[in-house]
């Protein structure tokens, strides 16, 4: 929704702050219910959240680069709606699935989670391309990407 139209302006660091607590005490709880010992608790609690955020920063930076760059073109607003909408779609049928409601959005969804190989192969080009694309619209001579 926030892609869409942003619920809390300048904000979002606190948001996604909160989000993440929220997927943490999750996990927690899922973690609590197999009567680990304190120690292994911690550990594995440790161990998740620091692959989570290795794993993040991975795909942040993959995909940082690509999202620059449309940002920058016409179609980028389009873009970010579009994929706003896919992502809005799936949750939604995650959603429903986890209320007992099986669906095939959340099928779908499930199913392009399995191929995530291709996946970071092509944010990995999308990146190089992107990357490639802004440092040679900051050559000298030329002009920068999306001004005249």
């Amino acid at each position: 929704m926030h892609a869409i139209r942003p619920l809390f302006p300048g904000r979002e660091a606190l948001v996604a702050g909160l989000f993440g607590l929220g997927h943490g005490m999750a996990f927690s709880f899922v973690l609590a219910e197999m009567q680990l010992s304190t120690g292994r608790l911690a550990l594995s609690l440790l161990g998740f959240n620091l692959g989570i955020e290795l794993v993040q920063l991975l795909l942040v930076a993959l995909a940082l680069p690509g999202l620059l760059v449309t940002a920058r073109l016409w179609i980028g607003p389009r873009l970010r709606v579009g994929a706003a909408l896919v992502t809005a779609t799936a949750a939604t049928g995650w959603l429903a699935d986890r209320l007992g409601l099986p669906n095939v959005v959340a099928r779908l969804a499930d199913s392009a989670g399995a191929h995530t190989t291709p996946m970071v192969v092509g944010l990995a080009a999308t990146a190089v391309l992107a990357g490639a694309w802004m440092i040679a619209g900051r050559r000298p001579g030329r002009q920068a990407i999306g001004h005249s």
